[in-house]
C-alpha cells in the first residue's frame, strides 16, 4: 500500500507539471481489495428536507428510509449522474427538481419512489413506499429485510465509481477559470 501511495504521488506531480502521466501506477489486487473494504459506508439519515419530490410522492407512506454519503472533490454535483445507483433496473424518471431526481414505479400491490438528492456536501438516496393490499404487505415483509442492505450497497458502489472517475486536483485546477483579478498578470 505504501509503494502505491508513493507512486501515485509521483504520478500526480508528473500530471501537474506535464498535464499527463506517461505510465500511471496500476493498483495490485491487494490494494484494490483494501481500497474497497476501507471505502466510506452509507449512513442512515432522515428523509432530507430538500427531497421535495420524494416527500410529495404519496399522501400516506408505509415505509421510508434514506442513506447518505459525503461528496468528495471532483464528484459530479448533478443528480442525473447518480442515476446509476439503481443500475440493473431501468425505473422511469417520475420527476426532476433542483438537485433531485425521482425514479419509481406503480404496481397493483405497491408503489415506490427512489429519490437521489445531490447537494454540495452529500448525496442522499431515499425510498418511499405505499402499500395497496395484502399482496403488497406480504411482498414488502420479505423485501424490507434486504432493502436497507441493497440500498446502502448500491449507493456505496456508485459513490466509489464516481469518486475514482473524478478528475484529480491537478486536472480540476487546469480546467478552472482564471479569476478576473489574475487575468492581467
Amino acid at each position: 500500500m505504501h509503494d502505491t501511495v508513493i507512486e501515485e504521488l509521483f504520478d500526480n506531480a508528473e500530471r501537474a507539471v506535464t498535464g499527463t502521466a506517461a505510465s500511471p501506477v496500476r493498483w495490485s489486487p491487494w490494494v484494490r481489495l483494501l481500497h474497497r473494504l476501507m471505502w466510506e459506508k452509507a449512513a442512515a439519515s432522515d428523509l432530507p428536507a430538500g427531497a421535495g419530490l420524494a416527500r410529495a410522492s404519496f399522501e400516506q407512506t408505509h415505509y421510508s428510509d434514506a442513506w447518505r454519503m459525503t461528496m468528495r472533490p471532483g464528484m459530479p454535483r448533478d443528480a442525473e449522474s447518480w442515476r446509476g445507483v439503481l443500475r440493473g433496473a431501468s425505473f422511469p424518471v417520475m420527476g426532476r427538481e433542483g438537485g433531485e431526481v425521482l425514479l419509481g414505479e406503480d404496481a397493483g400491490h405497491l408503489d415506490f419512489r427512489a429519490s437521489i438528492l445531490v447537494d454540495d456536501c452529500q448525496v442522499t438516496l431515499s425510498t418511499v413506499v405505499r402499500i395497496h393490499n395484502w399482496r403488497g404487505r406480504l411482498y414488502w415483509a420479505v423485501v424490507k429485510r434486504v432493502h436497507p442492505f441493497m440500498a446502502r450497497t448500491m449507493l456505496r458502489r456508485i459513490h466509489r465509481r464516481l469518486a475514482l472517475a473524478a478528475p484529480s486536483a491537478a486536472e480540476r485546477a487546469q480546467s478552472a477559470p482564471v479569476p478576473p483579478a489574475l487575468q492581467g498578470s
